[in-house]
């Protein structure tokens, strides 16, 4: 076996993913309404722009390994730290 055999596939890509959310999931296994359906695409474009101003990655660049829940929450002005 050459050394290409063993290399692990290759993960889909974010803009895959997001397509595949919207195409299959959203619209097919939950049968959302359309409107519930813009509703995850308005929160997207939200989520867009925060990769684009405080990541500065294009969603064609962007990769789940540039994703954290804390600079997603600070730049969504959420504390991070639990509430006691």
């Amino acid at each position: 076996m050459s050394s290409a055999d063993h290399r692990k596939p290759a993960s889909p890509s974010f803009a895959a993913l997001v397509q595949s959310f919207f195409a299959e999931h959203l619209t097919q296994q939950r049968a959302l309404s359309p409107q519930t359906v813009a509703a995850y695409r308005d929160a997207f474009v939200l989520f867009l722009d925060f990769a684009q101003t405080r990541l500065h990655k294009t969603p064609t660049t962007l990769s789940l390994a540039d994703l954290t829940p804390a600079a997603y929450a600070h730049h969504a002005g959420r504390p991070t730290d639990p509430v006691r």
